[in-house]
């Protein structure tokens, strides 16, 4: 399941794929499935990173919060670590 919440950890969206389905694939879907809501950022673990996906997010105006690959090439030097630590929230959601 991939789930889109709001930054209180509420469910906005999901989508449901099969488990052997990448989760950078569905990034894209992820954005736009909504109720009419204009994100400032989109929180994500390492299962979305990927350029394709960073440029996504920034051609829609939202600031990709996603850590970079230990193999990945071209690191920024800054990572916005205080606005992922609310990822957090979605793994909360889906516990609930």
């Amino acid at each position: 399941m991939h789930l889109k919440t709001d930054f209180d950890g509420q469910p906005i969206a999901f989508d449901l794929t099969g488990g052997e389905k990448g989760d950078a694939p569905h990034f894209p879907i992820l954005l736009g499935l909504r109720p009419d809501v204009e994100p400032r950022a989109a929180i994500g673990d390492k299962g979305y990173a990927s350029k394709a996906n960073r440029q996504a997010a920034r051609d829609r105006g939202i600031v990709p919060v996603i850590p970079r690959k230990a193999n990945e090439k071209e690191k920024p030097a800054f990572f916005a670590k205080t606005l992922y630590k609310g990822r957090a929230r979605i793994e909360q959601a889906v516990g609930k």
